[in-house]
């Protein structure tokens, strides 16, 4: 692709402050030239035999709560039994299995060939980008990423984006922590159907788009996403890293300490309930190591990430608009949804809910302790501290 087309494209991704699809994108990744089942195949063949994929795999009926991954059990088996058990046509599933934002070091070299994000405008990637495969009705629970801009690129099959504004009035939540990611409360995957009036209040804020194979999604920074599987599907993703990214270290790194200063010497069904699994073995072992986090990213934050970071939001959106106009390849701006395209979403989401409750998380922490660390954790109150603990580290050096 020729490098002025790159370099466009990498200044709208910079750019943009709205969701942008790229339709049946002209990119060719060697490794997706065949079916998914060659692609399994692949995989199987040429993976360590003492090491199958751990796949997550969850009730499609759980719907009492967003499907958190702490829900999920852990499947380890071929990608050859995944196609078999979660991917039959003519039946409808019970149950959905993902093997998801896995690192390429993780992936067969073989299962890799080709991909490469200089096409948008991003040599430097250095492999730094996962895979998300999943069966018909795997979700990631709505967030928004702390970190970076989203490229994302449907390899195999269809996935769902619903999106909304960071400005979004969604009910931000730590709970489940994550580090970098920001969940909020709402249950787009069933919402129940005596609470749809809540959702319903999104709607002038809510995008849509249906990823095919050889699309390309660019999720702006900070933008909420609910994803869903329509059937089973493979894609790619890959996070810009940001200057303005190290601005946030020290947010993640408070709201880490706030958060794990619940968990320590609790359950470990507390744990499991507080953390994200990833995160169970992250715990820091004292508050001492984690302020040393804290020092190292006030004094020097530049080390904090060895990636090369990329400015944005550098031009204006009449700018961005213009370079959309010029580009020679197919690109769309999301619009938000239509009133009866957002009911009808939630309508249909809402239908999964039915008489049994399963999985339930009943009595393992108090509601008002809920609400407590996620008040403590809010972006709003992070924001606070760090304004207040700058002002001192300022007052003192000037003393």
């Amino acid at each position: 692709m020729a490098t002025y087309l790159s370099s466009n494209l990498r200044d709208i991704i910079l750019n943009t402050h709205v969701p942008l699809v790229f339709p049946d994108f002209p990119i060719h990744w060697e490794c997706f030239d065949d079916s998914l089942l060659d692609w399994c195949a692949r995989y199987d063949k040429d993976a360590s035999v003492s090491s199958l994929p751990a796949f997550e795999s969850m009730a499609i009926a759980d719907c009492d709560t967003p499907q958190w991954e702490r829900k999920r059990k852990r499947v380890k088996m071929t990608m050859h039994k995944f196609l078999h058990d979660f991917t039959k046509e003519g039946q409808e599933p019970t149950e959905w299995a993902a093997y998801q934002y896995v690192r390429a070091g993780e992936i067969p070299a073989s299962c890799l060939t080709g991909i490469d994000f200089k096409c948008f405008g991003f040599a430097e990637h250095q492999n730094d980008y996962s895979l998300w495969l999943g069966s018909k009705c795997a979700n990631t629970p709505c967030h928004y990423d702390t970190y970076g801009v989203n490229i994302v690129v449907q390899a195999y099959g269809s996935k769902s984006w619903l999106l909304f504004p960071p400005e979004t009035a969604l009910q931000s939540s730590r709970i489940p922590y994550e580090e970098s990611s920001v969940y909020c409360l709402e249950n787009f995957y069933a919402p129940a159907p005596d609470k749809l009036s809540h959702y319903e209040q999104f709607q002038g804020q809510a995008y849509h788009c249906l990823l095919h194979p050889g699309d390309v999604l660019i999720v702006p920074r900070h933008w909420w996403h609910y994803v869903e599987a329509v059937a089973t599907s493979l894609s790619v993703n890959y996070w810009v890293p940001l200057k303005t990214d190290l601005d946030l270290i020290l947010d993640e790194l408070i709201v880490k300490h706030v958060v794990e200063s619940f968990v320590k010497g609790e359950s470990d069904q507390m744990k499991q309930y507080l953390l994200n699994p990833n995160q169970l073995d992250e715990i820091a072992d004292s508050a001492s190591s984690l302020f040393s986090q804290f020092e190292r990213a006030v004094q020097d934050p530049s080390s904090a990430s060895k990636r090369k970071l990329w400015d944005a939001e550098y031009l204006g959106q009449s700018e961005v608009f213009k370079l959309l106009s010029s580009v020679e390849v197919r690109v769309r701006a999301l619009d938000v949804m239509s009133k009866e395209a957002y009911t009808q979403l939630l309508s249909n989401n809402a239908k999964r809910h039915g008489a049994t409750q399963l999985n339930r998380e009943d009595n393992i922490i108090s509601s008002t302790l809920e609400q407590l660390i996620n008040s403590m954790c809010a972006p709003r109150c992070i924001a606070t501290i760090k304004r207040e603990f700058f002002r001192r580290l300022g007052q003192n050096q000037r003393i």
